[in-house]
């Protein structure tokens, strides 16, 4: 019973794939494959997706959509595994629909799945095929095999019942079918990014830059580049195919509830007097040991060029900011109106490119990369409290960057350990970095002078060489007086946080 459910809830998952990606590129409705996965990148442990991210590279979404799959067959298991106990049709297909009825409401509302005709594509068809693929029909299916099937009898070996032959047939064929059809919606994730990719408008210079000078004390064997090219910029999204925006037909809309206040182009964002800054971004995701930061020059404009902040509605409490994929966050309506808050355009020195939000993307250094929404579609003032993506799953609606450092590298001369690395605080700046051996003193480290207070910070540091120390650590003191946290802090709800301790 197991092995034969198992096989006619698979059979079916992928037989009402075919009509659901059919509407998918001739409808434009969305996956239900693509919004499981989307559900288990954003909530894959951070240790785990990025050792994923690693191992698999460009794979690794693709990989995340085969879950999208297996979820899928589940819930068709489940009602499968039940009607089996009825015997007459009209009994299983009742059985079968009763029972789905659940399963459809968990995915609709669970994994955010909004797209009614995605879901009658999927599920009519593959509720049909369970009922057809079902145990009633196999003994059909035997009688029609007939002498066929005695002659594969035969052939494989003598004296085994027919039944058990189509049986071994059925559990042989099932890898092959399951593991074909993981093949192919990987491989259609795969290349469905592929082509969005070579779709994607390539940047083009959007504002003079030049690449800050290196200070030789900070050369880059011992600390980071000071700038972060655009192709080494961390990259992550919730998406498994992230959006390329056609500009031509892209516009950005300020509204209020129903009402829209503004409208702009993208040739009209452009026209704007834009200004240029340093800005640091940090990932969520970025444990005390992984490196999801990444600093620019960013160039774009304010809020305020868009709408007067005159015009902002009476009992407007927060300003939502919403992308084309869907993913959104709010900012009090005081910091998305300060000089902070940037809507940026370019990245060092071009516009930006699709996997890092064009045509236009929020940067609010306060904050971890989450609330930077990229691909951005609407801005909008709203009278009640916003849940974006992240607070959906339990995060904090307020996620300032907490204050840390790395240690890039260290290297040692002559009796002396010299270190380096850089410390982050948002735009609370950092006034301070001590670095010491083991359990020994404290010593004040070298600060490079910054070229902007929302950019992380370069230092490095000498001290006594101790060959019996096993560990090196580091601590930033930001702007505010604060010491980064001797303490490890959990990611969830509020981000990592935690001392910086290398082992020598």
């Amino acid at each position: 019973m197991l092995k034969k459910t198992i096989r006619d809830s698979s059979i079916a998952t992928l037989l009402g794939l075919v009509p659901h990606y059919l509407a998918f590129y001739l409808f434009g409705t969305s996956l239900l494959t693509e919004s499981i996965a989307e559900w288990i990148m954003k909530n894959t442990p951070s240790a785990a997706a990025l050792w994923i991210l690693e191992t698999f590279g460009p794979l690794a979404k693709p990989f995340a959509m085969t879950g999208g799959l297996f979820m899928l067959g589940l819930c068709l298991w489940v009602p499968a595994m039940l009607s089996y106990w009825r015997n007459r049709k009209y009994e299983r297909f009742f059985v079968l629909v009763v029972l789905a009825v659940p399963a459809v409401v968990v995915i609709q509302r669970f994994f955010e799945y909004r797209s009614l005709g995605g879901s009658l594509a999927f599920w009519v068809p593959a509720l049909l095929a369970l009922l057809i693929v079902g145990k009633p029909h196999l003994e059909l299916l035997d009688e029609d095999w007939g002498e066929a099937s005695e002659y594969a009898m035969q052939f494989v070996g003598k004296g085994k019942p027919r039944r058990d032959f189509l049986t071994s047939i059925g559990v042989t064929a099932l890898p092959i079918v399951m593991g074909g059809g993981v093949v192919l919606v990987a491989v259609e994730s795969y290349l469905r990014e592929m082509l969005s990719a070579n779709r994607a408008v390539e940047p083009v210079r959007l504002f003079s830059f030049e690449t800050p000078a290196e200070n030789p004390r900070f050369a880059r064997s011992l600390v980071r580049p000071w700038l972060t090219k655009v192709s080494e910029f961390y990259r992550m999204s919730k998406n498994a195919v992230d959006p390329t925006i056609d500009p031509r037909g892209w516009r950005l809309a300020i509204n209020a509830g129903d009402r829209r206040l503004a409208s702009y182009s993208y040739s009209e964002l452009l026209a704007l007097p834009r200004q240029e800054r340093f800005v640091t971004l940090r990932c969520i995701s970025n444990t005390l040991s992984s490196d999801l930061m990444g600093n620019a020059a960013w160039s774009g404009i304010r809020l305020s060029q868009l709408i007067a902040r005159d015009r902002v509605p009476p009992g407007t409490i927060a300003v939502a900011f919403e992308g084309v994929d869907g993913h959104g966050d709010s900012l009090s309506v005081d910091y998305a109106f300060s000089d902070e808050t940037l809507l940026a355009l370019g990245m060092n020195g071009d516009t930006l490119d699709r996997r890092h939000g064009f045509p236009i993307r929020v940067l609010c250094p306060r904050y971890f990369g989450f609330k930077h929404i990229k691909w951005l579609k609407e801005i909008r003032f709203v009278t009640e409290p916003y849940v974006g993506t992240y607070q959906k799953m339990g995060y904090e609606r307020e996620a300032p960057v907490h204050t840390m450092c790395s240690i890039d590298n260290f290297t040692r001369e002559g009796g002396r350990l010299v270190c380096g690395g850089i410390a982050f605080a948002g735009s609370r700046g950092i006034q301070r970095v001590q670095v010491r051996l083991g359990q020994g003193e404290w010593r004040d480290a070298e600060l490079e002078t910054g070229l902007s207070p929302l950019s992380w910070v370069r230092y490095r540091a000498e001290l006594p060489d101790d060959s019996a120390a096993a560990t090196l650590e580091a601590r930033a003191m930001d702007g505010q007086g604060n010491w980064q946290a001797d303490r490890i802090v959990p990611m969830f709800p509020a981000g990592v946080a935690g001392p910086t301790i290398r082992k020598l």
